[in-house]
């Protein structure tokens, strides 16, 4: 069924004379259009292993379990998410999405399934602290398994100019995927676990079964007419077209025409935008033009030749002139200060910078910038799976300890409940700590609360570092200087983690969904950049297996994070304690987050070092007052 819509596509997009046109038969339309809802709709059950802490505290009081355990149980879920990420998008370039899908349906029926009858009881033993942490491994393999068919489909079946779009799309699925499955719970089963359980269960797998049948990779319309147009030229062959002269392809990369731009229809000859970016690190998409012979002599060279010889950079962050890489014709414009023709150049010799240089490997291990992005992302991601994983604990914790107080609806924080409470559409939170007892259903609303703060927050950072990514390089006219944008991600690490280690500052639920709020944005604007640092940094050829390395990061900092904070609790509890939990409020806790607000600290610090390196003084202003 593919190739026949590859076939149609490409003959509906051959012009009479030889060339494209962008029409397509509206069932092709159609079909590419369902396939991006069902993917997003996939994302959008995908994501719901952020949502751990809406049950994970009614499963460790179910189970008499202490938090130390939890906390293992919802490392494992990361993990499953994490590690198989790249094995999951190499299954989807040989068989496709299908596969993936169908196996991600098995995995989070048995896992949410078997969390579920855990839950209730039903084993006909306790179930151990080994199982459950499977069973969440399941979870998390199931849903990186179809996140990623959904997110490698919709990278392959649109054109250039659509497929930031339609990748950031998806993307925002899997960011609003906890905010999803935690308010419709809240709605349909309020203060029921295992009905919730199910629901995720249920729910997912259903969702990646309609995924089988609609969602498919469906080429555009030129990119596939121009693959199959450069297959029927016989006499041809791909060795003789990878042999081509370097000065060709140079030109053609000027001006992005000439045959073997056709040739190599996938070849980026642009700018590449964050949205375009981070879908091929989520997809886990190899470049499709080059085999791993083609670079060869690239990848024995030095890493600073490698630089070197693609052009390096001035203090302003722009490409200085070079013996080799400008012609005579427009080395005399630049000395003439012909500064359109410059930009044009520079923004052409950048593309030809990324698609250069490769590293991976242990010559990419060895690069100290990689090193210190990678521990960068250990530090901050780190932190930020410690709020996700453990926000439902510190929830119930803090409404026990205030349970005979409560914040002033009128305020600004009770405004911002009452709105998330009119969006899970169950009582105020004034109307619950006015009844002056707990039910279930009540820290379940609070914990939703929480859990849907970091859920948009995320899905509003990946989108909003995208746009601030592009729009700032633009300004700079350097993508050399993105870089920069690692501040503010820090920045948000620095603010959720010291407020919630200060004393007295966080010690009530409405006062923890700001951390709640901060934690998202920042979890979600660095994942939202780092993979267009990668690619910019270590080149786009082995960009899914780097990225891949870079991001594997956030489990090993992440399970020591939550592993300290289950100690720390567990620490606090005493001895007979009624459901294991803590009733000296923030003191339960507050230890860890002064160790995540030193590696905030960290971060920042190596993110000023990775800056100096990268981008130089930020001399932003010289370029933009010549104009």
């Amino acid at each position: 069924m593919t190739r026949r819509l590859s076939s149609a596509s490409a003959s509906s997009a051959l012009a009479p004379g030889g060339g494209f046109k962008d029409d397509e038969p509206t069932s092709v339309k159609l079909l590419r259009g369902a396939s991006l809802l069902c993917s997003f709709l996939v994302a959008l059950s995908a994501g719901s292993n952020y949502g751990f802490s809406s049950y994970s505290p009614q499963l460790q009081e179910r189970l008499a379990l202490t938090s130390t355990q939890i906390n293992i149980v919802g490392v494992m879920g990361n993990v499953g998410v994490y590690l198989s990420g790249p094995f999951w998008g190499r299954l989807v370039d040989k068989r496709g999405p299908k596969v993936a899908l169908a196996v991600g349906a098995v995995l989070v029926l048995i896992g949410y399934g078997g969390l579920s009858t855990s839950y209730e009881k039903t084993f006909p033993s306790t179930p151990s602290i080994g199982l459950l942490a499977v069973l969440s491994l399941l979870t998390g393999l199931g849903n990186s398994a179809a996140f990623t068919a959904a997110m490698n489909a919709q990278a392959k079946s649109w054109s250039q100019a659509r497929r930031g779009v339609c990748t950031a799309l998806v993307l925002s699925g899997f960011g609003l995927s906890a905010f999803f499955y935690s308010s419709l719970s809240h709605t349909l089963f309020p203060g029921k676990t295992g009905d919730y359980l199910l629901l995720l269960a249920f729910g997912s797998s259903l969702t990646f079964v309609v995924g089988f049948f609609v969602i498919r990779i469906i080429p555009a319309a030129t990119e596939r007419a121009a693959i199959d147009g450069a297959t029927n030229q016989g006499g041809q062959s791909a060795t003789l077209r990878r042999s081509s002269s370097l000065g060709q392809d140079r030109a053609n990369d000027e001006d992005g025409e000439g045959e073997d731009s056709i040739r190599r229809p996938l070849a980026y000859t642009r700018r590449r935008t964050s949205s375009e970016v981070g879908g091929r690190a989520y997809a886990h998409l190899s470049q499709p033009h080059e085999d791993e012979g083609s670079c060869t002599s690239e990848t024995e060279e030095d890493e600073d030749d490698i630089e070197n010889e693609a052009g390096s950079l001035g203090r302003d962050g722009r490409f200085e002139e070079r013996q080799g890489l400008l012609g005579s014709s427009s080395r005399d414009n630049l000395s003439r200060g012909d500064t359109s023709i410059s930009k044009h150049q520079d923004q052409s010799r950048a593309k030809r910078h990324h698609e250069h240089i490769d590293l991976t490997g242990w010559k990419l291990m060895k690069k100290v910038d990689f090193i210190l992005l990678f521990v960068i992302m250990g530090l901050i991601s780190g932190t930020g799976l410690l709020v996700i994983n453990n926000i439902g604990t510190i929830t119930k914790t803090l409404y026990e300890y205030n349970k005979p107080h409560h914040i002033d609806p009128e305020s600004n924080l009770g405004a911002l409940h009452k709105a998330l409470d009119a969006i899970h559409s169950i009582p105020a939170r004034d109307e619950i700590v006015a009844q002056g007892h707990q039910t279930p259903a009540d820290v379940q609303q609070l914990q939703a609360h929480q859990v849907s703060a970091i859920s948009l927050g995320n899905a509003i950072g990946r989108i909003a570092i995208g746009l601030l990514s592009d729009v700032f390089v633009t300004w700079t006219r350097s993508p050399r200087q993105r870089v920069w944008l690692l501040i503010p991600v820090c920045i948000l690490a620095l603010v959720s983690q010291g407020l919630a280690a200060s004393p007295g500052t966080i010690d009530t639920v409405d006062k923890l969904i700001i951390v709640s709020s901060l934690t998202g944005l920042m979890y979600g604007t660095l994942f939202g950049l780092c993979p267009v640092l990668t690619f910019e940094w270590f080149g786009l050829r082995h960009f899914s297996q780097n990225w891949g390395i870079v991001s594997l990061n956030p489990v090993i900092a992440g399970n020591i994070f939550n592993l300290l904070f289950g100690s720390i609790y567990d620490s606090h509890v005493p001895k007979g304690a009624p459901a294991h939990l803590c009733p000296y409020g923030e003191e339960c806790f507050r230890a860890v987050f002064e160790v995540t607000e030193g590696a905030a600290v960290v971060a920042l610090g190596l993110s000023l070092v990775i800056i100096l390196r990268r981008a130089g003084r930020p001399e932003w202003t010289k370029g933009q007052g010549a104009r």
